[in-house]
């Protein structure tokens, strides 16, 4: 199948899009609906397409939902996928799905990871800032993206980064941090056989456009962000989280990239992410293992296992946010362990982009640093570009969210709103 279209057979793409909507193909699929590539008929445009489906079945996933589409239509700038629409529904009084119209990209990091491509230092360069500069102007406006991943990356071929999929996202001050019903997706790679990148002429370099296939069904789990990308914070279950565990997702994810250097990785099989973990304290442990820590099943391929075989154990000042007995219990069994340096793991990485990501993956989130920080990476001083550099103009605060035992009348009519500003 390497290197072929897939085809979606039509009846199973059968949505009721209008006559300003084409559907062309399906390009994912999630736990609310899924996403087709459309064209909009009047100019030919090329647009991503969400369905969300039973919408109003379970309160809290319909103001998860609300959530998204509000939040999609707060943020602007140029590093986050744009909402162009929200489809008219036949009956407002009576729906229970509707279809969400978005900016569309030719392809997103997990699928390029996945692929025969590989990367040059500037091609990463610009991603790396594009993406910090779109997770700076999220985190300004007091959101925190919570599913920070390749997958969540949109890209072109100039190198243009889109962030997308704000379905766990979570609208927050500092003050009051929440840990929420909190959720996540795991899905199996698909494997797409892409052409070598064209050699740009001059200006921003540019990458091969990635072919995208059918995505897996997703599993939920009891946590908020894929495994692993998924802070230790998070790990152990501390309620009161901060910005700085999208930083820690985005530290994941530059590895990865710094393994599309064919230095770094001879093929696209020799590539892995930095914390491959298999299990996770406490709610998906390996039950295949009889090996147990501190009274949990644990295995060598335990997240927090194979985190601190990279950055090293813990001190006690390190662990001193921790606030659940169980947690602390589990991470004082294990052995100590010295940090490795990522240069070691990607030595031929730029030194400073090196720093950058020890930077973004302390186990201490207090210590991490801030996507404001870390524009001011020597790494990026060639490229910076204050238009980028943004910040939202007000905090995103909405008016649902102050709402206690929110019925769905009024989930309703909230939708209602946020649909009629495009109609």
């Amino acid at each position: 199948m390497a290197g072929k279209k897939l085809n979606i057979p039509k009846q199973a793409v059968d949505w009721d899009v209008g006559p300003n909507y084409q559907i062309i193909k399906q390009i994912g699929s999630g736990s609310y609906g899924m996403v087709c590539e459309g064209r909009h008929v009047p100019t030919g445009e090329k647009v991503a397409i969400k369905q969300m489906t039973k919408i109003f079945d379970d309160l809290i996933d319909c103001k998860r939902l609300l959530r998204e589409v509000a939040i999609l239509k707060y943020l602007n700038h140029p590093n986050v996928v744009k909402l162009r629409e929200i489809l008219l529904p036949k009956d407002l009084n009576h729906f229970n799905e509707l279809y969400i119209v978005m900016e569309h990209a030719q392809s997103d990091l997990k699928k390029l990871v996945k692929s025969p491509v590989n990367l040059e230092e500037d091609h990463i360069q610009l991603i790396v800032y594009n993406t910090i500069c779109g997770l700076k102007y999220i985190h300004s406006a007091n959101i925190l993206h919570r599913d920070l991943k390749p997958a969540n990356i949109l890209l072109n071929e100039d190198c243009e980064v889109k962030i997308c999929d704000f379905g766990l996202a979570r609208s927050v001050t500092e003050e009051t941090k929440e840990a929420g019903n909190m959720e996540d997706e795991f899905d199996e790679p698909i494997h797409v056989k892409q052409p070598e990148p064209p050699k740009p002429a001059g200006g921003k370099p540019k990458l091969a456009r990635s072919k995208g296939g059918l995505q897996a069904k997703t599993e939920l789990t009891g946590h908020v962000v894929t495994r692993w990308y998924r802070a230790p914070e998070l790990i152990l279950l501390e309620r009161e989280y901060t910005k700085a565990i999208d930083v820690w997702s985005l530290g994941c994810v530059i590895a990865e990239l710094c393994g599309m250097l064919r230095e770094n990785a001879p093929t696209f099989m020799d590539r892995s992410p930095l914390f491959p973990g298999n299990s996770c304290f406490p709610l998906s442990p390996d039950h295949k293992t009889k090996n147990r820590r501190a009274g949990f099943p644990s295995s060598n391929s335990d997240q927090l296992n194979v985190i601190f075989e990279v950055i090293g154990t813990p001190t006690a000042e390190d662990i001193s946010f921790i606030t659940d007995d169980k947690a602390l219990l589990y991470l004082n069994s294990f052995g100590e362990r010295e940090k490795k340096s990522l240069q070691m793991i990607y030595p031929h990485s730029n030194r400073n982009l090196i720093d950058l990501m020890e930077q973004m993956i302390l186990f201490n989130p207090r210590r991490r640093i801030s996507c404001i920080e870390a524009l001011r990476n020597p790494y990026f001083d060639d490229i910076r570009d204050q238009n980028k550099e943004i910040d939202a103009e007000v905090p995103a605060d909405f008016e649902f969210e102050h709402i206690e035992n929110i019925t769905a009348q009024q989930l309703r009519e909230f939708f209602i709103q946020e649909i009629m500003r495009y109609h």
